[in-house]
């Protein structure tokens, strides 16, 4: 192989590493938008850049963190369906981890649970405080009553938006929304 040749597979490398790197050094940032450690932003993307699954003693080497940050990390992500357990047959019971890449799918699975267990919590607490109110008389029981009917009526919206949001693909919904935009 020549010198020109082997500078140019240099300079791709180098250009190849830059651009993940800045990708992930904007999911770090991410995770912080959305109150998670840097870590937590560092470990998606390194995931998110791997063909296969990587160990936890993987993913410490890689990071350079604790094993404890890297466990803690792996388990809150597991939990907001960012990252897949995975059994690498031949391993043993040895855990490895793999990034979810499409967003929809975690953006769709976070509403299912976190959204929709808030809407629960919080449905429930309007229909008992309105059924304590039913009987109350007073300027102030009328006041409440209304300002807990119109709650009422916003999270029977957002229960119907969430319904939508979780039961389409996301090109059936960009592609309603166009259609409504141009109506």
């Amino acid at each position: 192989m020549n010198q020109d040749a082997e500078d140019v597979d240099g300079t791709d490398e180098d250009a190849v590493q830059q651009a993940r790197e800045e990708v992930i050094q904007a999911l770090e940032r991410s995770a912080e938008v959305y109150g998670l450690n840097q870590s937590y932003g560092r470990l998606y993307g390194i995931l998110f850049f791997e063909n296969e699954p990587l160990s936890l003693d993987g993913l410490v080497e890689e990071s350079g963190y604790a094993k404890s940050t890297v466990s803690t990390a792996m388990q809150k992500m597991n939990r907001l369906h960012l990252v897949h357990r995975r059994a690498v047959p031949g391993e043993g019971k040895k855990v490895f981890y793999e990034a979810e890449t499409d967003f929809w799918h975690v953006i769709q699975k976070f509403l299912q649970h976190e959204v929709r267990r808030e809407i629960d919590v919080m449905t429930r607490a309007l229909d008992s405080a309105a059924e304590r109110l039913e009987d109350a008389d007073g300027e102030q029981a009328d006041v409440y009553q209304e300002r807990i009917e119109s709650l009422r009526t916003m999270y029977d919206r957002s229960e119907r938006l969430l319904g939508i949001l979780t039961s389409g693909s996301i090109e059936r919904l960009t592609g309603l929304l166009d259609r409504l935009q141009r109506d």
